[in-house]
């Protein structure tokens, strides 16, 4: 599941810099029109490397993978592979309205199934060690969760109040800044199972 996930999100971040074109000319103006494209990508481009990251992390705790999990897997990283479409279609109409609005929507499902695939993920564990790990699981703070999606959701507004501007991926780089240090509660649950094994 692990390689097949890092295949999958190493050929979403080349088709995304695929769609970068060069410029005709050589002037700084031709330099210039590349800025958008440029922005979205840096955008794209953290968000999924956050995604991979963090998704790398959370693998750490599967030793055992079922359908379930194969499946949550699955959902993730297909909305995830819509990132490189809603990127370039953000950047070519020059973050009008419409095409800003679907980025944003396809970050608040990448998040929506990755929590899910984390939960799924937490609860076969909780099911395979017992009692004081399930609990410790169902302590877990949802701060960072709720946080990301607020952020999503002012983004949102962002990028229908204010059409044809960068402010929407404000928050959106604000979210991924909140997820670039893993979730230090699973190196915290591999501590416990390594005593555990002790």
């Amino acid at each position: 599941m692990e390689a097949f996930s890092d295949g999958v999100i190493a050929i979403i971040i080349t088709i995304m810099v695929l769609e970068i074109t060069a410029p005709d000319g050589a002037s700084m103006a031709d330099f210039l029109s590349m800025v958008p494209a440029v922005i979205a990508y840096t955008v794209s481009f953290v968000g999924v490397g956050t995604y991979w990251n963090n998704h790398h992390h959370l693998l750490k705790l599967v030793h055992k993978v079922d359908g379930r999990m194969l499946w949550s897997n699955l959902v993730f990283l297909f909305v995830l592979s819509f990132f490189p479409l809603a990127t370039d279609w953000m950047q070519k109409t020059g973050y009008a309205p419409l095409p800003t609005t679907c980025y944003v929507v396809s970050n608040m499902l990448v998040s929506l199934t990755y929590m899910n695939l984390e939960r799924v993920i937490r609860h076969k564990l909780a099911m395979e060690c017992g009692a004081k790990a399930s609990v410790d699981l169902r302590k877990r703070s949802l701060l960072k969760e709720r946080l990301t999606l607020a952020l999503e959701c002012l983004a949102l507004v962002l990028a229908l109040a204010l059409p044809a501007s960068h402010w929407a991926l404000v928050p959106l780089v604000l979210a991924f800044c909140l997820w670039i240090v893993p979730d230090l509660r699973i190196v915290r649950l591999l501590d416990f199972l390594a005593e555990e094994e002790e």
